[in-house]
């Protein structure tokens, strides 16, 4: 299948909201009051720093997939983010976008990237691994499991 990962850019903020949302509501209904959503209205400026990004995977002018980084401070990132339309699973989305991501990070000269997900993120949370990551803590957010992974660059 065709498809553009790229850069976000200010026409994709509803595709955007409308995946995330979707997945969380669709798959991580508790999860939700773990994670504040309020970057879904403002993507272009909360992942806009000089050091921060947020990328896109389009498909016939549809977003399925998406990756933010987030700088934590001059050696540390965030990865934030990292969602796939369960219709386009399994085809190399995610390993696509995480792979970007961490490549933005190497080229912007972080030293450790941290990802946070819940339990039932358990996709992601492989994914992550795969890559090397390795889970750092693990705490509760509002009665939700939260693993803190670690990837140093």
């Amino acid at each position: 299948m065709a498809y553009t990962l790229r850069s976000f850019r200010k026409d994709d903020a509803k595709g955007v909201r409308d995946l995330i949302i979707s997945v969380f509501i669709r798959e991580y209904p508790l999860d939700r009051k773990a994670y504040a959503d309020t970057d879904l209205d403002r993507v272009g400026e909360v992942y806009g720093g000089e050091r921060e990004c947020f990328f896109v995977i389009e498909e016939k002018g549809k977003i399925v997939g998406t990756a933010g980084v987030k700088s934590e401070s001059a050696e540390e990132a965030l990865l934030r983010r990292l969602f796939v339309d369960a219709g386009h699973r399994n085809m190399g989305y995610g390993s696509q976008l995480l792979k970007t991501a961490l490549k933005f990070c190497r080229d912007n000269g972080y030293k450790k990237v941290f990802f946070r997900c819940t339990d039932r993120m358990t996709n992601a949370m492989r994914l992550c691994k795969k890559e090397g990551f390795a889970e750092k803590e693990y705490l509760q957010v509002s009665g939700v499991p939260i693993h803190k992974l670690e990837l140093e660059l």
